[in-house]
């Protein structure tokens, strides 16, 4: 993967939760280094073999977001050579009008803002929790532009799914043409891409001309495709009450919101028929109006 990769494009192995166990994780950390990777997104093969760590937030930290409210104790931040602390959120709201990019999802700025002012040396952003084009990559350059109104300078986004050549090749011209128009260069911003890579979709974005900085590799690096992993992750559904949902370019990566339960449907003889995929609300419904978590044929009537 590093050598079909080539030398302007760096490698960081993501592979830590797909791996069989972990002892399986360190190893690939360790040997992916030794391979050529650059760094690994395991924390723990950093702190024991001293390997580079990368890796930006996880969608379920963007998710958690809701309103205002949600960043109000983590969006003031002092210039980076000192002073007074300044609201990071209201900066990056001018900038959203300013350049009129309301259609932007305020929820996803939020999270940036919190993340921003947690590592504002290293703010990196995952921008594919709504919508990469129309949201995620806007949202990262106004918290971008307010960050260096302070002396700080944005790192990188992380694509995870869609076109990855497409979406780089949009994300740089985007920064490229953003930063003119305020005098700024944002030329050093890296694009990552990860999403079930391998060798042959290195391939064919090396065909496209890529224009991506680092490809983050986990489940084709860290288990073998003879024995295949689970592609299968947990993802937010609710958080504090309140349901989420996952929007993508891939419609297989989007999720259903609210907290969920199954009902079994059982024939006249006790045996399986089907399932219903229910809200939790519904299911515990179901159980006090029948005492039961199974729907029998010959005594409730349901409609699909």
């Amino acid at each position: 993967m590093h050598l079909v990769a080539g030398d302007k494009v760096k490698c960081v192995e993501f592979g830590l939760r797909r791996a069989q166990g972990p002892n399986g994780a360190l190893t690939a950390s360790k040997y992916a280094y030794v391979g050529g990777f650059e760094a690994t997104s395991n924390v723990y093969a950093g702190y024991l073999y001293d390997i580079p760590i990368a890796g930006t937030q996880a969608h379920s930290f963007i998710m958690s977001f809701e309103d205002e409210k949600d960043c109000e104790e983590s969006r003031w931040l002092a210039p980076a050579e000192g002073g007074e602390k300044v609201d990071l959120l209201a900066k990056a709201l001018e900038y959203r009008t300013s350049l009129g990019w309301d259609s932007a999802e305020k929820r996803e700025l939020y999270a940036f803002v919190s993340f921003a002012t947690a590592y504002p040396s290293a703010f990196s952003a995952l921008v594919d929790s709504y919508s990469t084009k129309n949201s995620g990559v806007k949202n990262f350059l106004l918290v971008s532009l307010a960050l260096e109104d302070l002396g700080y300078s944005p790192v990188s986004i992380r694509l995870d799914s869609g076109d990855l050549a497409d979406l780089a090749a949009y994300a740089k011209n985007l920064f490229k043409s953003t930063g003119e128009q305020y005098g700024r260069d944002f030329s050093h911003i890296r694009v990552v891409a990860s999403n079930d890579i391998n060798e042959h979709k290195i391939h064919e974005l090396n065909a496209k001309n890529h224009q991506i900085d680092f490809l983050g590799i986990g489940t084709n690096l860290v288990t073998c495709q003879s024995q295949p992993a689970l592609g299968m992750v947990y993802k937010v559904c609710e958080f504090k009450g309140t349901p989420r949902i996952k929007i993508s370019e891939e419609p297989g990566k989007s999720t259903i919101p609210g907290a969920k339960s199954v009902l079994r449907a059982l024939d006249e003889n006790g045996a399986p028929k089907f399932d219903i995929l229910c809200l939790a609300s519904e299911y515990e419904s179901f159980k006090k109006l029948t005492g039961s978590t199974a729907i029998h044929d010959q005594k409730t009537k349901i409609r699909l």
